[in-house]
């Protein structure tokens, strides 16, 4: 039985932000805050409960113990996501340190020296290294072994960070009425600071009270970590505050102050990173390059001080900022901000005196005297060596409130400053400007964050310390108090506190700024459930404003808020979703694409959370399509691969059993997509005989049908037309291999009843597929024609094609060219189709369209203040269907063992694939696409 966790210690720590994360994957890690707990570690995440609402899962326990063997849970005082968000650092009390990998899971191995892991969900932690200095539970804390700093290595690949949106003013109104619009860049970084010089690599620098200073890093290859150490100085000291912080010529600054000598001391260390600096550069031409054992020299620091003063003297000053007045007695605090990716940004080095006063010293190179440099140049003796550093005062800041802690922003560009009321300061390092400075601008001239459009860290109503993180998006904060009753954290988006009003402008400069923050999230990997909570608080804000309107439709205005918000998130990432063909769509199916690949996602989610049904079947269709796409090419390349090796009447009984598992593994999409196809078909007819019969009471209108949006609308067709193309290659392709095996009596049984399971479901299709598919042929050439000759410019034929596909809203431009395409579809299909047939053709389980199964959700309950239970997206008759296979779950259960969740679209999975020829050896599936993150984009999670 696990001990019970006394966290008697939770005061003691001193900066409260250090029990807390928010990793970019949305994995937020914290110690529990009660007083006792069965646990010494949780971890929560958002998900969405039922398409419109959002809350924080109930907390997952992860126990953190000193070794395997032993049951004791020491109290935890720190914990921290890695650069990449995949590794999580801790500390206990007594100074020992772990490292925790999310998304693998160890497998059973007898080799203890060298495990082995698989991929799984991120809410799945293994333990892959501690640093253990005092397992002795009994024992007294150590003061000389907690750690007072650390810091996470930087990544050595370049980094994407999109320039501010930047006002243009216009000389006429454009076509929204706005004199003014907002342009979009992009800036590449080449990595800076400190790196691991293995781009997929990770490290991270510990310094402890004793002045001791380790690097744990990852080798050259897999994930284990390794450790080396060096003190900062020989003489004994104890370190009660200090920050680490990188230059841009590689160089670590720690800056200390040790309470035995008063001093402050900053120290400059260099880590040679011994044989990993080659095998870097030789993995780059080798990705499985193994350095030779014997010329494997291990990584060294190398540490020298270059600054030593003492802390200033105590004085009182009358008022200067704020109208108060203040004194400097006491040090609380010391914080670096990294050089940022510019060539010229230099370190700053930040010591706050009585947790408001802050001194900001820059590390300059010393500058030689001219009386040497003269004696130099008489004895002929030019200097060599490399110039010293040392640091200079720059400024004084002066903040209102108490200083909790400062962490460092994106690319180290900003840096924030948390105050202990649980209010927040972003400044920018460049200038050191506020950036979340209450100013009312509806046209700032610049926006570079959700606060240039007037938003707000929320106030937290508390009575003791805060224990709070804000998410990687700055859009929502996450906090609860020390000692607090509940282990749960409550969930709160930002909130708008300026530029209040709903006029075109405001509304355009408000999606402006979710745009910038969207394409940010894109290029950072980072998840966006918060921000989408924040554009689900804006849409709901204007309709309490503009409820007192009665000359407005509602629904129409935030549809129309909505629709601006996407057309801005495309721009945002200079994205043309009419600007492809035929000839690109390999682009867009490459897993690789993350611009499609997000914006169908955001499209889908926008539409769930604003009930615009038809806006999320269409993109979760297209996200379908493309996972369908991507599971027949990867399993016609292993087939493929597999028959080009052997002669048919050499086959074997495990080429059989391979092969068998790969066809079976794509029966659901395939079933999937005859059904879909079916499913259209059956719309069009109806639509057909209602324009044919002047029907005018039919629950199915061109409006709200989901056949005209995915027809007319460049993407969706293109992957219709190549899904359908994938899969007749793969029935052709099946065809002669069946033809081959038999005439070689090599047919064993996986691949006849894989086989025969295919051609049955393909053979029962109510539609001749290659019709239809020259049909899309032909409605692609007829659409290219017909409404080239109905848009204005390219900006107009762009915006109907976003309407068209990101809200399933048919312009008016199209509805004529629709009603030719109903009649194009008579021709073509009146004397192949059976209508009998389709109509009765059970389609219900898609559960898309006009028949799909609606909940009633209040748009209003955005936020859940307790976990609630999900309910999933998909299922039929209360049975589950796996949405990546495409196939009924029949025995979940009601814990959903085994399976796991998606955290946005509510999908379910199973997470394993079942073998069904009890294959020997492990059979690589498509479904390894989708290991950790669903066919939404966002990960899944599994119920452990």
């Amino acid at each position: 039985m696990e001990k019970e966790v006394v966290n008697k210690h939770l005061l003691d720590i001193t900066r409260t932000s250090d029990l807390i994360s928010w990793s970019r994957n949305g994995s937020i890690a914290y110690i529990p805050p009660t007083s006792t707990s069965n646990t010494n570690l949780l971890l929560t995440y958002i998900e969405n409960v039922n398409g419109v609402t959002w809350q924080l899962a109930k907390p997952l326990p992860i126990n953190i113990k000193i070794d395997n063997s032993n049951n004791f849970l020491p109290q935890l005082s720190l914990v921290s996501w890695s650069t990449l968000s995949t590794d999580l650092a801790i500390c206990d009390i007594y100074g020992n340190f772990y490292i925790l990998l999310a998304g693998v899971r160890l497998l059973e191995s007898k080799d203890v020296m060298s495990p082995s892991f698989e991929l799984t969900s991120f809410n799945h932690m293994e333990m892959i290294y501690r640093d253990i200095i005092n397992n002795d539970i009994n024992s007294p804390v150590n003061p000389g072994a907690s750690v007072i700093a650390y810091k996470w290595l930087n990544i050595e690949k370049p980094q994407i960070w999109n320039k501010p949106a930047t006002r243009v003013n216009l000389d006429y109104p454009n076509s929204d009425g706005n004199s003014f619009m907002y342009a979009y860049g992009v800036n590449q970084y080449q990595p800076h600071g400190v790196c691991h010089p293995i781009a997929t690599k990770q490290a991270i620098l510990v310094l402890r009270k004793n002045g001791q200073l380790m690097l744990y890093y990852q080798g050259e290859h897999k994930v284990e970590y390794h450790k080396i150490s060096h003190n900062l100085t020989e003489e004994f000291q104890i370190v009660d505050k200090a920050g680490i912080g990188f230059t841009n010529d590689k160089q670590v600054i720690i800056t200390t102050w040790d309470s035995v000598t008063n001093n402050i001391s900053t120290y400059s260390v260099e880590i040679n990173w011994g044989f990993l600096t080659e095998s870097a550069k030789r993995q780059k031409v080798d990705a499985h390059y193994h350095t030779p054992k014997e010329s494997q020299k291990p990584p060294k620091l190398t540490v020298k001080k270059i600054h030593q003063m003492k802390p200033q003297e105590f004085y009182h000053e009358g008022e200067e900022q704020y109208g108060q007045s203040f004194n400097v007695t006491e040090l609380s605090s010391i914080d670096i901000i990294s050089a940022n990716p510019d060539s010229n940004s230099k370190l700053s080095i930040l010591i706050t005196y009585d947790s408001s006063v802050i001194y900001r010293y820059s590390l300059d190179h010393a500058v030689v005297s001219d009386v040497f440099t003269g004696l130099g140049l008489q004895k002929n003796v030019q200097w060599q060596g490399r110039e010293s550093r040392t640091i200079t005062l720059r400024d004084r800041l002066i903040r209102s409130g108490e200083i909790e802690s400062v962490t460092a922003g994106f690319l180290d560009y900003t840096f924030s400053i948390l105050y202990k009321d649980g209010t927040i300061e972003v400044i920018d390092t460049r200038t050191l400007k506020i950036q979340n400075k209450i100013t009312e601008d509806t046209k700032p001239s610049q926006i570079s964050s959700i606060f240039d459009i007037g938003f707000e860290v929320p106030k937290l109503d508390h009575t003791k310390p805060l224990i709070m993180a804000v998410s990687p998006n700055s859009a929502a904060v996450v906090y609860t108090e020390v000692f607090a009753d509940s282990p749960n954290l409550k969930l709160k988006p930002f909130e708008r506190t300026r530029n209040l009003g709903n006029e075109q402008g405001e509304l355009y400069t408000t999606a402006v700024g979710f745009a910038y923050c969207h394409a940010l999230a894109l290029y950072s990997s980072t998840g966006s459930d918060d921000l989408i909570i924040l554009i689900q608080s804006e849409a709901e804000r204007l309709r309490k404003l503009i409820g007192d309107n009665d000359n407005k439709d509602l629904e129409l205005e935030i549809r129309k808020f909505i629709g601006i918000v996407i057309t801005e998130c495309h721009k945002a990432i200079n994205f043309q979703i009419d600007g492809y063909s035929k000839d690109g769509i390999e682009k867009l199916l490459s897993s690789n694409n993350a611009s499609l690949h997000k914006l169908l996602s955001l499209h889908f989610i926008l539409g769930e959370v604003q009930q615009n049904h038809q806006a999320s079947d269409i993109n979760m269709i297209i996200l379908h399509l493309r996972s369908t796409s991507l599971g027949i090419m990867f399993s016609l390349s292993n087939i493929y691969r597999q028959i080009s090796k052997k002669k048919p009447s050499e086959d074997s009984l495990q080429d059989s059993i391979n092969r068998g598992e790969c066809i079976i593994s794509l029966l659901g999409s395939f079933k999937w997509l005859i059904d879909l196809l079916a499913y259209l078909n059956q719309e069009l007819l109806q639509l057909t005989y209602m324009k044919n019969s002047n029907l005018s009471n039919s629950k199915l209108t061109l409006k709200n049908s989901l056949a005209i949006p995915i027809i007319m609308g460049k993407v969706p067709r293109l992957f219709l037309v190549y899904a359908i193309t994938s899969m007749g290659r793969t029935h052709e392709i099946l065809k002669k291999l069946h033809k081959d095996l038999t005439d070689s009596n090599k047919l064993f049984t996986p691949m006849k009843e894989s086989l025969n399971r295919y051609f049955s479901i393909y053979n029962t299709a109510p539609i001749t597929v290659n019709l239809f598919e020259n049909f899309l042929r032909e409605c692609d050439a007829l659409c290219t024609k017909e409404l080239s000759a109905k848009f204005k410019n390219k900006e107009h034929a762009l915006r109907c094609e976003q309407k068209l596909v990101c809200q399933g809203e048919l312009p008016d431009e199209f509805i004529e060219v629709a009603q030719i395409l109903l009649d194009r579809f008579t021709l073509t299909s009146s004397r192949e189709i059976k209508v009998a047939e389709l109509i009765s053709y059970p389609t219900e389980w898609l559960d898309i369209g006009v028949m799909r199964n609606r909940l009633r959700v209040d748009p209003r309950q955005i936020i859940n203040e307790t976990p609630g239970k999900i309910i999933p997206r998909w299922s039929l008759d209360s049975e589950h269907i796996d949405a990546l296979r495409k196939t009924f779950i029949y025995d979940e259960g009601e814990d959903l063992k085994g399976l796991r969740q998606c955290t946005r679209c509510r999908a379910i999975s199973s997470v394993t694939d079942i073998s069904i020829f009890d294959a020997p050896l492990h059979v690589g599936l498509w479904t390894m696409l989708f290991q950790r993150n669903c066919n939404c984009g966002n990960p899944w999670i599994t119920n452990l």
